[in-house]
């Protein structure tokens, strides 16, 4: 395990490329998020919003193949020459998995945001809905003392409520996270070189039972350090300095996550004889019998 974390840390350290294509992700997203919400027409929001999915379908898969490359043709000690080479090569990998894995992405993207919406009409079944509270709170948003005083008038049976509907919320996708986790490693680096998304899908819950306790290890040191990395970043929200430092270390460690997720797939994979010689070449054959 902690060489795979060596790696990991190895190859976001050593392919600046994986870093600069997420942060001009970041920047694209935050100017067609402000777009649609200054967009005063609905008809003008929906738009932009389809628009902002198709893009972070295209960047994830662009991005998850330049990944795919970096574990695949990882090693260590590089010179400057092969550093180079790799970083060309993975900003032709971009484009060249946009090209080839942008349906299966949407299509994982769509059951994902399907899982979601059934995971909140479950909770509303369930537990009731919460509309109104919502309702209020956008429209207190601006006003930090009616807000406050709001959330104080709220009867306990509202903050029961709530309080199950987190858990409920919390649980779920925990779940779905689980689920999921193997999903894109699986799509990009399965051995039968298939982009089949639900094949895909069954083969990430299959590694996930399989390796369970490593994997329930895994998110759970993740999910710590993800949060002290956020609580950091909240409790110096007034330190310039350190709250950009503490942005940038979220960037790289959005980065190392996806990276260790694929090279832990890939290391249970070792076994298997793929039908591409070479996976890394893989781009774009979709076998028979995917």
């Amino acid at each position: 395990m902690q060489s795979l974390f060596k790696k990991s840390f190895n190859i976001v350290k050593d392919s600046p490329f994986i870093t600069l294509f997420f942060v001009l992700y970041l920047i694209a997203l935050f100017l067609v998020i402000q777009a649609m919400v200054t967009a005063k027409n609905f008809a003008l929001a929906g738009i932009i919003g389809i628009l902002l999915s198709l893009l972070t379908c295209a960047f994830i898969a662009g991005w998850f193949g330049m990944i795919r490359t970096s574990v695949l043709i990882y090693k260590e000690n590089k010179t400057p020459e092969e550093k180079l080479e790799e970083a060309v090569k993975l900003k032709n990998d971009f484009f060249s998995g946009v090209s080839t894995f942008i349906l299966p992405v949407i299509a994982g993207f769509l059951i994902f945001t399907a899982l979601l919406y059934g995971h909140s009409y479950l909770s509303d079944v369930l537990f009731g809905k919460i509309d109104d509270v919502l309702y209020n709170l956008s429209k207190y948003a601006n006003d930090p003392e009616a807000f406050k005083n709001y959330f104080i008038s709220l009867p306990n049976s509202t903050w029961n409520l709530i309080f199950k509907k987190s858990i409920f919320s919390y649980i779920t996708l925990c779940l779905i996270t689980l689920v999921f986790l193997y999903w894109a490693a699986s799509l990009y680096l399965n051995c039968k070189c298939s982009i089949n998304p639900i094949r895909a899908l069954v083969d990430s819950f299959k590694t996930m039972f399989l390796n369970f306790f490593e994997t329930i290890s895994i998110f759970i040191l993740l999910t710590i350090m993800n949060f002290m990395l956020m609580l950091m970043q909240a409790v110096f929200i007034d330190n310039v300095i350190i709250s950009f430092i503490a942005m940038i270390l979220r960037i790289y460690f959005a980065a190392f996550i996806i990276v260790l997720i694929f090279d832990l797939y890939d290391s249970k994979q070792k076994k298997c004889t793929p039908d591409c010689n070479n996976r890394a070449d893989c781009f774009g054959q979709d076998n028979a019998n995917n």
